[in-house]
C-alpha cells in the first residue's frame, strides 16, 4: 500500500513509471529500474510507493484518500456529498491525461492489473456505500444507500471508459468538458431517481451545485432540477 497516501502526489515519477513498464513489459521490468527512471532509491521507492503493483494504483489509492476525506466533512445531502466526490475522481483523470491515458494502455497488456482495478472500483463503491448508510436512516435508506453507490460508481466509469477511448485517439480537449458534462447530467438523473428510495420524505436538504470539480468549463451537475 502506498504510504500516508492523503499527502502524496506521484506526479511525474508516475507517469516515467508506467512509461517503463510499458516500454519494456511489466514483467520484465525490475523495481530497481522502475526506482532509476523515478529518480529516487529502492528503498526510497518502496517507502514512497509500496511495491511494483502499488505504483501503477498510487494516484488511486491518493484519490480514494482524499474522497473519503471530503465526505468525512460534507454536510447536508448526501447523495450530493457522493456524486461530488465521483465527480472529483472524474476530474482528477482528467487533468492527470497522460498518466491516465498510459495506465489504461498498461491495464490492458497485464490481467492482474486488470484485476486490482476491479478491486480498487469495489473500495469506492464500500466507500460511497458506508457515507450513505451513515447519514440516512437505516430503516428507510439501507438498500438505496447500496444501490445507489453501486449506480453512481458503474455510471462514473462508463463515462471515464468511454473518455479513455475517444482521448486515445488524439481528441482534443473540448472532449474533457463535454465528458464531464455528460457525467454530472448523468449523475443528477441517479440523484433524482433514487432520492425517493432513501426517504419517504427525500434524504437531506438540496444544495445549490458548487462546482468544484468541473475541468473548469463546468460538469452540468446540479443538486436538484
Amino acid at each position: 500500500m502506498v504510504k500516508n497516501p492523503a499527502t502524496q502526489d506521484p506526479g511525474p515519477a508516475l507517469a516515467a513509471a508506467l512509461e517503463l513498464l510499458i516500454r519494456q513489459g511489466y514483467n520484465s521490468t525490475p523495481v530497481e529500474e522502475l526506482a532509476d527512471v523515478t529518480g529516487i532509491s529502492r528503498s526510497t521507492f518502496f517507502r514512497k510507493f509500496g511495491s511494483k503493483e502499488d505504483v501503477v494504483f498510487a494516484d488511486h489509492e491518493r484519490l480514494l484518500a482524499r474522497a473519503e476525506a471530503d465526505l468525512a466533512d460534507a454536510t447536508g445531502d448526501p447523495l450530493a456529498a457522493v456524486t461530488e466526490a465521483a465527480l472529483m475522481v472524474f476530474d482528477q483523470h482528467v487533468r492527470n491525461r497522460k498518466t491516465s491515458l498510459l495506465r489504461n494502455q498498461l491495464l490492458h497488456q497485464v490481467q492482474t492489473l486488470r484485476d486490482r482495478e476491479l478491486v480498487t472500483t469495489h473500495r469506492y463503491e464500500r466507500s460511497f456505500r458506508r457515507h450513505l448508510q451513515s447519514a440516512l436512516p437505516q430503516a428507510d435508506g439501507e438498500y438505496g444507500a447500496v444501490a445507489f453507490a453501486a449506480a453512481v460508481v458503474a455510471v462514473h466509469n462508463r463515462v471515464l471508459r468511454h473518455w479513455l477511448h475517444d482521448a486515445e485517439k488524439g481528441s482534443d480537449h473540448r472532449l474533457d468538458h463535454i465528458m464531464a458534462t455528460r457525467l454530472g447530467r448523468e449523475l443528477r438523473s441517479l440523484v433524482n431517481i433514487f432520492r425517493p428510495s432513501c426517504t419517504p420524505g427525500g434524504c437531506g436538504t438540496r444544495p445549490p451545485c458548487r462546482r468544484r470539480y468541473c475541468s473548469g468549463t463546468g460538469c452540468g451537475y446540479r443538486a436538484h432540477p
